[in-house]
């Protein structure tokens, strides 16, 4: 009888961490909706050869998650540069360049925000060089604060923390 609270207790922890860690592997699943190694290919794939910067040049806004106010990278953050690092290495993108741009949301002043979302943009290209040896010279990064909100109804909004990524031709 003694032994049973021990078991019992054990038992609803080991239960509560199996729960937990389905839980994170929903929240990573739900992250990289959208945005597996595929969809960047499909994404970032130019239709014809030879295309210069222009609006219709194929780009990818990633939800690559932030804290407010940080360029660290999350967890879920990892997960999309994962497949997005994959999606790089593929035939279909590797004679590609391509433009990193960092986001911020509305909040702080103008001066702030730019130099976070540089450093955003930043983060994430030393994570896919360090990670996939994608060579530095193909990813160019650069940041342009809160003055491109992806919910310009909510500021303070989380999607607008994001990087843009950008197919600039070979």
């Amino acid at each position: 009888m003694r032994y049973k609270l021990p078991i019992l207790l054990c038992s609803a922890i080991l239960l509560g961490l199996a729960l937990d860690a389905a839980g994170a592997l929903r929240v990573l699943a739900d992250d990289l909706q959208g945005q597996t190694r595929q969809d960047f290919i499909n994404a970032l794939v130019p239709t014809t050869r030879g295309l210069s910067v222009s609006s219709g040049t194929p780009h990818k806004d990633m939800r690559i998650q932030f804290e407010f106010g940080s360029a660290e990278l999350t967890d879920s953050a990892k997960a999309v540069l994962n497949e997005l690092g994959a999606a790089l290495q593929s035939d279909q993108l590797s004679e590609f360049e391509f433009s990193l741009v960092g986001h911020t949301d509305g909040v702080g002043s103008e001066s702030f925000n730019l130099d976070l979302s540089k450093a955003r943009a930043q983060a994430v290209k030393q994570y896919l060089t360090s990670k996939f040896n994608i060579n530095a010279d193909r990813l160019q990064s650069d940041g342009v604060g809160k003055s491109d909100l992806a919910d310009p109804n909510d500021p303070s909004s989380a999607l607008n923390r994001r990087v843009v990524i950008t197919n600039l031709g070979s």
